[in-house]
C-alpha cells in the first residue's frame, strides 16, 4: 500500500471545503506595579501560612531581602531564623570535619600529634625562639627542602598559624 499525498495538506482525502486557519491562542499577561503595598499584600499571607522567605521568593519572584524589608516596615513580626545544624561539640577528642592542623593527625577518632610533622613544628618553634621572623623561617624550611603536608612551599602566613596554634606548648 503506497502513501498518498493530498492537496489539502495531508489531512485526508481531497474535499471541496477550503482549509480553515488554525486558531492562535495568546497568553494573557497582566502587569501589576510592584509597590510595597502590593508586595506585602501578596507575600504576607504566604509568610503567615508558614512559608520561609526563600520559598516566597521562589513562588513570587520578589527578592528575599525586599520582602524582608517590606515586612519589617509593614509591622509584620518575622520568625527567628534557626540554623538547623547541630551545635559543635566542645569535646576536643571528637573528630571534626575540615583540615587537620599541621602537626596533628586523627588516630581512632582522636586528635594526636603526628610524629613526622611534629618534628617540623618543633623546628619552627626553635627557629622562632632564636629571633627569626616568619618569612625567615619559611625561607629556611624551603632552603632545607622540608616540604609542607601537601608537598608545597612554606609561606609566612602558614608559619604564623602554626606558631599561634602551638604557642601554649
Amino acid at each position: 500500500m503506497g502513501l498518498t499525498s493530498y492537496s489539502n495538506g495531508g489531512l485526508g482525502p481531497p474535499t471541496d471545503e477550503p482549509l480553515k486557519k488554525p486558531r492562535k491562542y495568546h497568553d494573557t499577561i497582566r502587569f501589576f506595579s510592584n509597590t510595597k503595598d502590593r508586595i506585602f499584600e501578596i507575600c504576607a499571607p504566604l509568610y503567615t501560612q508558614g512559608l520561609s522567605l526563600g520559598e516566597i521568593e521562589r513562588q513570587t519572584g520578589f527578592v528575599k531581602t525586599t520582602i524582608k524589608k517590606i515586612f519589617n516596615t509593614g509591622g509584620l513580626v518575622l520568625r527567628n531564623y534557626h540554623n538547623r545544624q547541630k551545635p559543635k561539640s566542645k569535646d576536643p577528642k571528637v573528630m571534626r570535619p575540615g583540615t587537620i592542623p599541621y602537626g596533628y593527625a586523627y588516630l581512632e577518632g582522636k586528635l594526636v600529634k603526628d610524629p613526622k610533622e611534629y618534628k617540623t613544628v618543633l623546628k619552627i618553634q626553635k627557629i622562632w625562639r632564636s629571633g627569626k621572623s616568619c618569612s625567615a623561617i619559611a625561607k629556611e624550611l624551603n632552603n632545607q627542602k622540608i616540604p609542607t603536608r601537601m608537598g608545597g612551599r612554606w609561606g609566612k602566613a602558614v608559619i604564623a598559624r602554626i606558631l599561634k596554634r602551638h604557642e601554649e606548648e
